[in-house]
């Protein structure tokens, strides 16, 4: 489920929710990559976690009417 992929239960609060996004993005994000992440095989992987990682976020933001 969306919660799960961000780390979280779905009765975590907004701000927790929002939180748990974030750290999720900075871990993953494909700019965030080491020197020694930087091949083209790790880059697509981090690319195809951060976009699951955005939909996530999309999907619980609409769900929960947030900002």
């Amino acid at each position: 489920s969306a919660y799960t992929l961000l780390g979280v239960r779905s009765d975590a609060s907004d701000n927790e929710i929002k939180k748990a996004y974030h750290k999720q993005m900075c871990k993953y994000h494909p700019d965030k990559l080491s020197p020694q992440e930087q091949t083209p095989e790790m880059q697509n992987i981090a690319k195809e976690k951060a976009q699951k990682i955005q939909q996530a976020w999309e999907l619980i933001r609409q769900s929960r009417n947030l900002h």
